[in-house]
């Protein structure tokens, strides 16, 4: 085999151990605030794509791969330097460097903001969550697109109304619909015919009226019987005569007044036979004197 035909196999070799295996490529920014945005500005060898590599890939390198596209070292150099990625430029034969007027340079960005040119290489850097990772074929100028914004965050979801539950209507407590009696604390009313309270019913007035009738006289012990009858009859005069309508009755004489009054009559007549006696010896004096 020739030295020319030698040379062939072992740079073929070299591209398929460099490029390796591509993942299949997004095809937008990452949507959320993880992941590496990774932007590829092909320049004259056709537009600009946008991929994203999810998760938190280690390397630059790692993340254009994982973006979803394909990376081809050169033979001097191996990975760390990119020849081609997507297979361009297809002129560069990737044996050695680029040269400085068509290579791939290498920048970083955040979302939002501005490019920044890297001092490392894409094996060697880690790019941290979020950030966007930029990729510029040419004369090292920087991608044609600025680094794409971060995304809006979600819209507040509305607070949900307050269910109002519809008013109850009171119960009725009694049947028919009215409402029962009310209760109040204190003493019960009084019932129909009861006196009122504090009021005394008193017919002291009425015994005094028929206790008038019994006969009067100087006598002391008939004085403290007359007194004792008519407190004897206050006594039971006193007492509830009954519902208010009723007709009372006279109470009967109590056997004490009877007593009294037998008493009176008695003296009375025993004082009359002595003033009738003493007439008598009056005159009889007068007469035999």
């Amino acid at each position: 085999m020739s030295r020319r035909a030698l040379g062939a196999v072992l740079a073929l070799g070299a591209a398929l151990v460099l490029t390796g295996p591509a993942p299949p490529a997004a095809a937008a920014a990452c949507s959320g605030s993880s992941g590496v945005t990774v932007v590829v500005d092909f320049g004259s060898q056709g537009g600009i794509q946008v991929g994203c590599a999810a998760g938190d890939p280690s390397s630059g390198l790692s993340a254009l791969h994982s973006a979803g596209f394909s990376a081809t070292g050169t033979q001097k150099d191996g990975p760390a330097f990119v020849c081609r990625i997507n297979g361009a430029p297809a002129a560069d034969r990737c044996i050695v460097t680029s040269p400085a007027n068509a290579y791939w340079s290498y920048w970083h960005g955040s979302r939002g903001g501005s490019w920044t040119y890297s001092t490392l290489g894409a094996a060697r850097y880690n790019p941290p969550s979020g950030s966007v990772e930029g990729w510029s074929f040419g004369a090292g100028a920087r991608p044609g697109i600025a680094p794409p914004a971060a995304p809006a965050p979600p819209a507040p979801k509305p607070a949900p109304k307050p269910t109002v539950a519809p008013p109850v209507a009171p119960r009725p407590s009694t049947p028919g619909g009215a409402p029962g009696p009310t209760r109040t604390s204190g003493a019960p009313a009084p019932g129909p015919g009861a006196p009122a309270a504090g009021s005394t019913r008193s017919s002291t007035g009425a015994t005094a009226s028929r206790s008038g009738a019994a006969p009067s006289t100087s006598d002391s012990s008939s004085a403290g019987a007359t007194s004792s009858g008519p407190s004897a009859v206050a006594g039971v005069a006193t007492e509830d005569p009954g519902p208010p309508g009723s007709v009372a009755s006279d109470p009967a004489p109590a056997p004490s007044s009877r007593r009294t009054v037998g008493a009176l009559a008695l003296g009375g007549a025993l004082v009359l036979g002595l003033g009738t006696a003493g007439i008598l010896v009056a005159r009889r004096r007068r007469t035999f004197g």
